[in-house]
């Protein structure tokens, strides 16, 4: 395994592409966003209806994990930036919403287009939406094992 910020890792990523829905949190939300019933008591059917109220961007995810993901999308990232995460995993129905917080960044220009990149750390989420990421995460690591069987 190659040294740096590999190891800081807690669960091993799996490659695994999905669609993105994100929104930054001000420093007001920031600080109040775990008190949000959308991470207490809130279901994932009523997540919509809270996004409504502000501007999201779109990315897609290369990568996850239990512990976090990185994204890739036109938007500029900072380190330390909370974001709401909304991802649709190939064949669900219902999205995993999750609260993360940005760890690292870097550019990367693709077909004459400037992307950019984030790894970003799981802070919250909701019980279905860790029930479905780790139905997600167990079926990816079964697909992962067949095809380097075959």
């Amino acid at each position: 395994m190659d040294q740096g910020w590999m190891e800081k890792r807690q669960q091993d990523r799996i490659s695994a592409t999905a669609n993105v829905t994100y929104r930054i949190l001000d420093l007001r939300e920031k600080e109040d966003i775990l008190n949000y019933p959308c991470y207490s008591a809130t279901t994932i059917i009523q997540l919509p209806q809270l996004a409504k109220k502000f501007h999201s961007y779109h990315a897609v995810m290369k990568d996850i994990s239990e512990g976090g993901l990185s994204i890739t999308g036109e938007q500029k990232f900072a380190v330390g930036d909370w974001l709401e995460i909304s991802i649709l995993p190939p064949k669900y129905d219902t999205p995993v919403t999750m609260l993360a917080e940005v760890k690292w960044v870097r550019s990367l220009s693709q077909s004459s287009k400037e992307l950019n990149v984030a790894g970003v750390s799981t802070l919250a989420l909701d019980r279905v939406s860790m029930d479905h990421l780790s139905r997600f995460l167990l079926m990816e690591r079964k697909r992962l094992q067949e095809e380097k069987s075959s």
